[in-house]
């Protein structure tokens, strides 16, 4: 937090307000790390074969 700055009486809302998606965010972390990393390289593999496709 900057120096001089009071925290904020409500962190979740404000985070909202500069975009985060709070559902989001926590349906990710009710999933396990290994769920988590399985997810991840699924969208990794699904734009490695859409960046192939690409330059077909």
């Amino acid at each position: 937090m900057p120096q001089g700055k009071a925290p904020s009486p409500n962190p979740t809302a404000e985070s909202v307000d500069d975009g985060i998606d709070i559902f989001l965010l926590r349906a990710n972390l009710a999933l396990s790390p290994a769920e988590r990393l399985r997810r991840h390289q699924i969208a990794l593999d699904r734009m490695r074969k859409l960046q192939e496709a690409r330059f077909l």
